[in-house]
């Protein structure tokens, strides 16, 4: 695509050596550039990408979007320079793979917890009902038989894009993703169109990077601001009622609210769980019926509720519906059961105050005796939520086993001694600095009727140590420990 049409309204303050060269690819890494690619240079946290475009020259950019002032400018080289290149990237890449979501039908899903399981829940119907779908989670992208990895839980705007046109060429009718604050906020998710925005829950976490929960909710407000068709919004949880109450005044969308304790259009009743199923009555316009979902915890009868509703606005019939709901099977890393020698392991992401707090309480809902944790929390993140998941886990296991989550570049044993002063009781909690050591412990105290419940790394395949992401997953090490096969 030649270079005018990529910058197609982007906004720019200078040209240097323009010319309107073809360009085959943009990158914003430069280890990724090619020949006839251009680079756009983001300043971020850690890195800046203006420290990379000679490097991104040489490996054959011919083009760059920049928003520093630069010491050398090379003759052979095309600059454009553009007050803020991030929030460029999206539009340069909407335009480079040709828009590709205005070709599609997507569903996002935002909030603290229960992003991935609505998003794979809602897939979930739709394909069951013979839609083609693709899938952007934390777990990865889902398209047609290919699973891509991915590194975050919303991409890059470039990656999104591109995740967006492979989505088209094959076919596509809908595509369901998770926007995470940090994606919305660093415009990872600008130039996507939306047909279907649901709002979960917002409850303690990322406030090292928000530092207050109003910062944090207004940044998830602002992708609803957006006007999508349909809003669908859990108004359990007080954030959520805020929301609809907010969106309301603007009038633009149409808010759909569910809930089971107050008055809205969909209302949760009549819970029931056990042996790793659950029930729950759901009702609202021409609906009433008990759905049957093969997970524990009350959160996931939540997390189920918005691609219901979704579903029942775009005409798919409720016995497709209650199939799809009966037929789920969790995403990897979110309430993953092993049953071994009459007792029960789950593994999930959990690694929130609210998360554990759901996870826990809804594998204690389902468990005969006792309830044996193993978690931890991540180093160079919020601090504050340290003790409130040692409290929680305090409060809820029978026995608690404190370890690592990423320790990062913080002292793993500094990490672990503040979640440990939430505990009441410090004697009553197990310490290990090493999560194999954590899980061989849990796993030789487990008893026939007992469950023991690994939060924190979910889906995860690496710990992130010093710099380096070492090779690791909780289901993989549960599975060598027991001598059990590969899943």
């Amino acid at each position: 695509m030649n270079l005018e049409q990529i910058l197609t309204c982007v906004d720019i303050e200078s040209r240097t050596n323009f010319s309107n060269v073809n360009i085959e690819q943009i990158c914003y890494s430069s280890r990724e550039c090619g020949p006839n690619s251009l680079f756009v240079a983001i300043k971020g946290y850690r890195t800046d990408g203006h420290d990379y475009i000679a490097d991104a020259i040489q490996k054959g950019a011919i083009a760059i979007v920049h928003s520093s002032e630069l010491s050398d400018y090379q003759d052979n080289i095309v600059y454009i320079k553009t007050p803020h290149s991030r929030e460029m990237l999206p539009i340069l890449a909407s335009n480079f793979y040709h828009h590709p979501s205005d070709y599609l039908t997507t569903f996002v899903a935002t909030g603290t917890n229960g992003k991935t399981t609505s998003c794979s829940i809602a897939r979930h119907i739709f394909s069951t009902f013979g839609k083609k779908t693709a899938l952007s989670t934390g777990v990865g992208f889902f398209i047609g038989d290919e699973t891509v990895k991915v590194d975050r839980t919303t991409p890059e705007s470039l990656d999104l894009q591109h995740f967006l046109r492979q989505a088209v060429e094959i076919g596509s009718e809908y595509f369901f993703m998770e926007a995470s604050s940090h994606g919305i906020y660093l415009s990872r998710v600008a130039q996507t169109r939306f047909d279907c925005a649901a709002f979960s829950n917002l409850t303690h976490d990322h406030l090292d990077f928000h530092k207050t929960m109003e910062n944090y909710y207004q940044v998830k407000k602002s992708l609803f601001l957006t006007d999508p068709p349909y809003t669908i919004i859990n108004i359990d949880d007080p954030y959520g009622e805020r929301l609809a109450g907010e969106l309301k005044e603007r009038g633009k969308s149409k808010i759909l609210t569910y809930s089971f304790h107050k008055n809205s259009d969909y209302v949760l009743s009549d819970f029931q769980q056990g042996n790793w199923q659950q029930s729950f009555r759901f009702y609202g316009p021409n609906i009433d019926t008990v759905f049957h979902l093969p997970m524990g915890g009350l959160y996931n009868a939540y997390n189920a509720s918005a691609g219901i509703i979704y579903a029942l606005q775009k005409n798919i019939p409720l016995s497709v519906i209650s199939t799809a709901i009966e037929t789920y099977t969790p995403a990897f890393g979110r309430m993953n059961r092993i049953h071994h020698n009459g007792y029960d392991i789950l593994i999930d992401y959990a690694h929130t105050p609210d998360g554990l707090l759901k996870f826990l309480t809804g594998v204690k809902g389902n468990t005969k005796n006792r309830l044996i944790s193993v978690f931890g929390c991540d180093g160079n993140r919020d601090v504050n939520k340290r003790p409130m998941m040692g409290k929680i886990a305090y409060d809820i296991s029978d026995i608690a086993i404190l370890t690592h989550c990423h320790p990062r570049n913080e002292d793993n044993i500094d990490v672990l001694n503040q979640v440990r002063t939430g505990f009441p009781d410090e004697d009553h909690v197990h310490v290990f600095a090493d999560r194999v050591d954590a899980i061989k412990f849990a796993l030789s105290l487990a008893q026939p009727g007992d469950s023991v419940a690994l939060a924190g790394l979910g889906h995860y395949r690496y710990v992130e140590r010093n710099g380096q992401f070492l090779p690791y997953n909780d289901e993989d090490t549960v599975r060598q420990l027991l001598n059990l096969p590969k899943a």
